[in-house]
């Protein structure tokens, strides 16, 4: 398997290891679908994608139309291998979130409402909007933890729009959405003067520059879901990190593997360490993404060896909760780097 990976790594320049084979082979034994292959196997997606190619080169799968299909050749080298088919053993009442909204039921058939006409995702801004059902899973969650009931609260982007489910609840004392996009912000603001949300502010700021000083330590919870660069994810999480209050207070953050491998996961734990917060939670797949309709135009799609068009969710990421400690560092300097692409990068 190392074989493999190692002419992976020198073609993508991803950091991937026999165990990640050994991941998307277990996962080609029960699906056919590149897009699921992708999410199940947890591996970053253009590693799959030139891994992929790899095995039907040598034989082990073979592409029948749209299906990219295991061999006999490959499942007998894959067994070999100790190479086991994928069982998924979720939770059907929660879908493996941890939490249900069943206490906010009247505030979800609201917001269900409310976000039929929101804006649709932009590619220029690299957005993707989860489904509703995980918008009120991260309320819910996140006021199991204690950070939404008389907690002042910030939305760092927010096309996801859990700001405004935030303010639906009324449980906040102050909620703020920041974004670049005004579509976002002129939605929010229709609904905040219809349903009288005197508790939502929104401003238009590009999170590349500098936060207005009035937004500095003036928060006990932030919320984002930041580029998945390294240089993306620094300046999405500092910037959150600097409205923060002090110790005690929390960030709500997503991280995928389709675009992060563990590598770089290791590196964004390290970031966060040393800048004097701890992780709390991961919940993997938490966050599932409704499918965008610029799919066809976003590297993911170039490198699906089938082209394939995505059927169901596959786009997910863990959930992260992470707390302050004493002496953590605040950061609110301007970005020198591109903070939307690297050589993982699949939705750009």
């Amino acid at each position: 398997m190392e074989i493999y990976a190692s002419q992976v790594r020198k073609e993508t320049n991803i950091p991937i290891f026999a165990r990640d084979v050994e991941r998307v082979l277990s996962v080609l034994f029960v699906s056919d679908d590149f897009w699921q292959i992708v999410r199940y196997s947890m591996v970053s997606l253009p590693a799959v994608a030139s891994l992929i190619k790899l095995l039907e080169k040598e034989g082990w799968i073979k592409y029948e139309g749209e299906k990219i299909v295991l061999t006999e050749k490959g499942k007998r080298e894959a067994e070999l291998a100790g190479v086991h088919p994928y069982r998924r053993y979720i939770c059907d009442r929660c879908n493996g979130k941890t939490v249900v909204i069943d206490a906010f039921k009247e505030v979800y058939e609201e917001f269900l409402k409310l976000q039929g006409n929101r804006p649709e995702a932009l590619h220029r801004y690299d957005q993707g909007y989860v489904t509703p059902e995980t918008t009120l899973a991260r309320v819910a969650f996140a006021d199991m933890r204690g950070d939404v009931r008389g907690r002042e609260i910030i939305a760092l982007g927010d096309d996801d729009l859990v700001g405004l489910a935030l303010a639906l609840t009324g449980l906040p004392k102050r909620v703020v959405v920041i974004d670049i996009d005004k579509r976002i912000l002129d939605f929010e603001s229709k609904i905040k003067e219809e349903k009288g949300l005197d508790m939502l502010e929104l401003r238009r700021v590009d999170l590349r520059e500098p936060l207005p000083e009035d937004l500095l330590g003036k928060f006990d919870v932030f919320f984002t879901d930041p580029e998945e660069t390294l240089p993306g994810f620094k300046a999405f999480v500092y910037r959150g990190i600097a409205t923060l209050k002090g110790p005690g207070c929390a960030g709500y953050v997503g991280i995928t593997h389709v675009e992060t491998s563990l590598s770089k996961w290791r590196e964004i734990q390290k970031f966060i360490v040393e800048a004097g917060l701890a992780i709390t939670d991961i919940i993997n797949e938490f966050n599932e993404y409704v499918n965008w309709p610029y799919y066809r135009d976003m590297r993911a799609y170039s490198l699906n060896p089938v082209k394939s068009d995505p059927k169901d969710i596959w786009y997910v990421s863990a959930l992260y909760r992470i707390e302050t400690l004493d002496n953590f560092q605040r950061w609110n300097e301007p970005l020198a780097e591109d903070i939307y692409e690297d050589d993982e990068s699949s939705t750009t």
